[in-house]
């Protein structure tokens, strides 16, 4: 029989720090598959052969290797409490706090009857906050975004929907990858300007990075020091982004905002621009951090939204 989860929602629109996710088990051998299937997925898996089944648990995806007593899972954390705990439907634009992710691994240590210690989290981590940027259609201020300067500069770059429309830039590094777009539209649905701020791990040499760790699971999900470690991940990102200014700063400022902001332009005079970088990024960061600048609710949100995420 089927566990019914009941619990509180509060639908907010605002935050969400995990999301996609892959972790596997070892030793995980014919009845504890079985188990998981009839007392929790409910269907029939798939027979993939060579030693391989696969099935979906609402948006997970889960595949089974017998031989190798091994099971691995990924998609969304969230989209799944949403779906199977919460029963909303599989959607991850609201709040998913400290709280509902604990339930969430609860839930997973019964049903794969394993400590969430034994559920190893493998190459893909994501980790992001949502921003409501109010009257502000969020790509008016992800198209600004230029690069990110840390010990190189690496391009924003934009990616574009079947449509050949872009909401997203992304911007990416050898072991993970900062991406910006509208939420709303990314999940094709109308409602507040939501912009989504995220850093995919492709790796877990990057996460056990992120998380001061040798070895990374489920478990540290549970620790609000590694949820203070990824907040911080995300801030020191946000705040090596180099970005434009709007119109509002006036042309001086927006020239010297793009002088000190787009890498090609910053290569090509680098010796003429050099002379005046100080004037430059007193310039830049005047218009990055003004209470009077869209870029500055960002900031504010990243940090004021991770606050109720964590308290809750």
């Amino acid at each position: 029989m089927k566990l019914k989860h009941k619990v509180s929602f509060k639908i907010r629109e605002e935050a969400v720090l995990f999301d996609n996710i892959s972790f596997t088990i070892d030793n995980f051998k014919n009845q504890d598959f079985n188990r998981l299937i009839e007392n929790y997925i409910q269907k029939s898996p798939l027979n993939k052969g060579e030693g391989w089944y696969q099935t979906d648990w609402q948006n997970l995806r889960i595949n089974y290797y017998p031989n190798q007593r091994k099971i691995k899972i990924s998609n969304s954390l969230h989209k799944f409490f949403n779906s199977e705990i919460v029963g909303l439907g599989t959607f991850n634009h609201n709040d998913f706090s400290f709280e509902q992710v604990n339930e969430t691994i609860n839930l997973f240590e019964d049903a794969f009857n394993r400590s969430s210690r034994d559920m190893k989290i493998l190459g893909r981590f994501e980790f992001g906050i949502n921003v409501n940027t109010q009257s502000v259609k969020p790509f008016d201020i992800i198209d600004r975004y230029q690069s990110i300067v840390t010990t190189a500069t690496n391009s924003f770059n934009l990616m574009y929907n079947k449509y050949g429309k872009s909401t997203c830039k992304f911007c990416s590094f050898t072991h993970y990858t900062v991406k910006c777009y509208d939420k709303m539209k990314e999940m094709g649905v109308t409602g507040d300007n939501i912009l989504r701020f995220e850093i995919t791990n492709h790796s877990s040499i990057k996460t056990k990075q992120v998380f001061g760790k040798k070895d990374v699971s489920l478990e540290d999900l549970l620790d609000k020091s590694i949820w203070n470690n990824c907040h911080n991940t995300m801030i020191n990102s946000y705040d090596s982004i180099r970005m434009l200014g709007f119109p509002c700063d006036g042309v001086s400022n927006y020239t010297k905002s793009l002088c000190y902001s787009f890498a090609t332009l910053n290569k090509d005079y680098k010796r003429h621009l050099n002379k005046i970088i100080g004037e430059l990024k007193i310039a830049h960061d005047t218009i990055k951090n003004s209470s009077s600048n869209p870029h500055s609710m960002v900031r504010e949100g990243l940090i004021n939204n991770y606050q109720k995420l964590i308290l809750n």
